[in-house]
């Protein structure tokens, strides 16, 4: 098997045996998490056989035909970054599916819940193993829809539901401002090709001079820091709590907020090396970094604290990531893909901590809990060493990143000179006092001290092997990678690093280097930080004060203020645009036919109603005429609603009869759609009201209506005998254009269908999105009656 093969399985699979999973959870039942584990198992397999030919400076790259006319195809691209994506996503994965056995109640529907994370394994991998922009994006926008139904997937519960509806919002709308930035990079480039663009030095070239370069960044950079939280962007993380432990520790703390930072590794050739790319990404990385480390001080929440660190944490990957001079232009890739590999070993095991906590005591209220290392030693430990790695003490990997970190501060704040030689790491110093002050709260608040008198059950203790081994293989991993640094270092770093840079990274990553300056400043960190955690209730209490008198100050605020006075807002607009009845708006528009109708007439003096009109009417057309009089009488005349939707909904079938009788198959499959989609959704909303009609129509009105409605009517009928004359003059047909290019140019016999799928695909895509929103809007109508109705 060559290795595009391997990567194509890797990503699709996931997609493909989610797919009959629901069948496969009817013989396994309460055992189907084994069979997702079984699959993530793969996908792993399957990058680790692409693996070493990458490690050797092997870049895979393959593509199979798509969308020829604009260039893009359905191609796959591997490389060291891609590949600790794809190792960090299905390893991760692997871990959280074996964990998820223990932690999820066999009371919850676990076949959706499986189901829901593959899709998203899929969709990870599907992104960062992509080879064109728009193939990024599309499995991009998947991510964000796979989240939003995993955030939410306690549905009858309002906090899940608002988070899911924040992420979704959030992280699709700064898709949305990728997309754009990537159709901006094609405009300068000519290409959607990643490594087309990557390895053209010239091109890179023509980027940074173009003056479209900084509109490109901007737009690319709203989209990576909306998904990795960063910045105002940061307010969904927190919310996204909601789901259960074990999606937050995937989706949270190791694959979709770091699609983001995967984002700015990726565009790290094209636009590093340019003063506009360290002030955008270092900048916003710096602040966030500071702010939310900051901003964990108040939350009593275990995985609140665990949000804000992993804002602040990836923060940290942004600040390296946009560390770069003219001459230096990757100063801080080595330690931002180190730090990568470790957050994603230390956050996933305290959110699976956490998980374990929460699951033995019943609350996640930190301020509820103390005491537990005696009844829970071993989940104990484990918190310990992923709680010490995120503080950056030795031996652990944490350590060796962070020390990399103020390694790449101190060299950036040189090459900027002045002031910047101290502030840069000076900054870089206080992030990690902020950080080693919130992980010794974890161990702290949960774990020693003493047990509480009340709050907690009676008997806690550790839970069994399916919930401790995947956290103890995290820890593992994070000693090992401590203590042989040349593992990372040679097998995932190397590469990582290399494949930004465009250049072999030789990495000499050791615990111990001597007093340096790096090392100088771990210790005042440490320092520091001792000192801060003794202030550290006194600052969440004046944090809590400050943010009940001034709540405006809050992100959050303006977010929700938008959220909730939307109705509003656009009820308000339509009353001033739009403040008559429906059938006022309705009748004009009727007019407005008449009108439009009349004044073509005249103008081509053309006869009314053609001569030699073909009035003969087979059998069965004549049936069929006569049941649609009948519908249409009785949708007009009978006084019950119930009974007059039946007869229009029936009126619309008889019409898809009339359709396959004239050989329209494609015309009777979208009629049916239709008019099932409205039936239904007329009969949910009808049922709600008394069911005759109450309204009493004067003569007058009655007179209006009837002479509109004939008038209208009577056209339309004009309009149907004179369509079947064919082309009036001076217009021509354009049959001819579709006859002869049919074949050619879309490779069809079926005109009828090249026309709709091809020449107005647009158009039908547009009307297939129509109706599967209706289709989801009668979905929620039906489930919103309630389950026992």
């Amino acid at each position: 098997m060559d290795s595009f093969t391997a990567i194509t399985l890797a990503v699709f699979l996931p997609f493909v045996l989610a797919g009959i999973l629901p069948m496969v959870g009817k013989v396994l039942k309460n055992r189907i998490g084994w069979y997702a584990s079984a699959v993530a198992f793969l996908s792993l397999m399957l990058v680790a056989w692409v693996a070493p030919a990458v490690i050797h400076g092997e870049d895979i790259h393959g593509s199979i035909s798509w969308l020829p006319s604009v260039g893009i195809d359905l191609s796959f691209y591997g490389d060291g970054l891609s590949i600790m994506f794809g190792f960090i996503v299905s390893g991760i994965g692997l871990i959280i599916m074996s964990y998820s056995n223990g932690y999820m109640s066999t009371r919850e529907d676990l076949p959706r819940y499986y189901q829901q994370l593959l899709f998203f394994m899929g969709s990870m991998l599907g992104m960062v193993f992509s080879a064109n922009l728009i193939q990024l994006f599309i499995f991009w926008e998947l991510t964000s829809i796979t989240s939003f139904l995993l955030i939410g997937y306690w549905r009858n519960r309002p906090l899940s539901v608002y988070g899911a509806t924040k992420s979704l919002l959030v992280t699709a709308t700064g898709g949305l401002f990728m997309l754009a930035g990537f159709l901006v990079l094609q405009s300068m480039t000519g290409t959607f090709d990643i490594p087309a663009i990557l390895q053209n030095e010239s091109m890179i070239a023509v980027i940074k001079g173009h003056e479209l370069f900084i509109l490109a960044l901007l737009l690319i950079l709203i989209g990576a820091t909306s998904k990795s939280a960063q910045g105002p962007f940061y307010i969904w993380l927190p919310n996204a709590m909601e789901a259960p432990t074990p999606v937050s520790a995937f989706l949270h703390s190791a694959t979709m907020v770091k699609a983001g930072i995967y984002l700015v590794a990726r565009m790290h050739p094209i636009f590093s090396g340019t003063d506009a790319w360290f002030i955008l990404v270092s900048g916003v990385g710096i602040i966030t970094m500071l702010a939310a480390g900051f901003l964990a001080f108040r939350q009593t929440d275990i995985k609140g604290i665990l949000a804000y660190s992993t804002i602040s944490q990836l923060a940290y990957l942004m600040t390296m990531y946009g560390y770069t001079t003219h001459q230096h232009p990757g100063i801080g890739v080595a330690a931002a893909s180190f730090h990568l590999l470790n957050h994603a070993s230390f956050k996933a095991c305290l959110f699976l901590v956490a998980g374990i906590v929460a699951h033995e005591t019943a609350t996640r209220d930190i301020t509820k809990m103390g005491g537990l290392r005696k009844e829970m030693p071993v989940t104990f430990i484990l918190a310990v060493i992923a709680a010490l790695s995120m503080a950056g003490i030795p031996p652990l990997s944490g350590f060796l990143s962070k020390e990399m970190f103020y390694e790449a501060s101190l060299e950036m704040g040189q090459a900027l000179g002045g002031s910047f030689t101290y502030m840069i790491p000076a900054l870089a110093v206080l992030g990690g006092v902020l950080t080693f002050a919130y992980s010794i709260k974890l161990i702290d608040g949960i774990f020693l001290g003493k047990r509480p008198a009340h709050g907690l059950p009676e008997h806690i203790h550790d839970p069994g092997w399916v919930m401790i081994l995947p956290t103890a293989l995290l820890a593992l991993l994070i000693v090992l990678f401590g203590l042989v640094p040349s593992i990372p270092s040679h097998y995932i770093v190397g590469p990582t690093a290399g494949s930004i840079l465009s250049e072999t990274a030789d990495l000499h990553i050791e615990l111990w280097h001597g007093f340096t300056p790096s090392l100088m400043m771990t210790i005042v960190t440490f320092v520091l930080g001792i000192l801060t955690y003794t202030r550290y209730e006194s600052i969440a209490a004046w944090q809590n004060r400050f943010n009940s008198r001034h709540p405006m100050i809050s992100v959050n605020y303006f977010y929700d203020a938008a959220v909730d006075n939307a109705k509003n807002i656009t009820s308000g607009f339509s009353s001033r645009m739009q403040p008559g009845t429906v059938k006022t708006y309705v009748t004009a528009l009727l007019l407005l036919l008449l009108v439009l109708f009349i004044i073509p007439v005249i103008q081509i003096s053309t006869d009314v109603i053609p001569a030699g009109l073909n009035f003969d009417i087979p059998p069965y057309e004549a049936i069929l005429f006569t049941f649609m009089i009948i519908a249409a009488l009785g949708a007009a005349l009978l006084p019950r609603y119930i009974p007059a939707v039946i007869s229009l909904s029936g009126l619309g079938y008889l019409v898809s009869l009339l359709f396959i009788y004239l050989s329209a198959p494609d015309l009777a499959l979208t009629q049916v759609l239709v008019e099932t989609l409205s039936t239904i959704i007329f009969l949910l909303a009808i049922v709600k009201i008394p069911q005759r009609f109450r309204e009493r129509m004067s003569t007058s009105v009655l007179t209006k209506d009837i002479l509109i409605s004939s008038a209208v009517a009577l056209t339309v009928f004009i309009l149907m005998i004179n369509a079947t004359q064919g082309i009036v003059s001076p217009f021509e047909s354009l049959s001819h254009y579709f006859i002869e290019n049919s074949l050619p140019l879309a490779g069809g016999h079926n005109i009828v269908n090249v026309i709709i799928v091809d020449f107005r695909g647009y158009d039908t895509l547009g009307e297939i999105s129509v109706l599967c929103l209706a289709a989801f809007g009668v979905y929620n109508l039906i489930h919103s009656r309630g389950e026992g109705e």
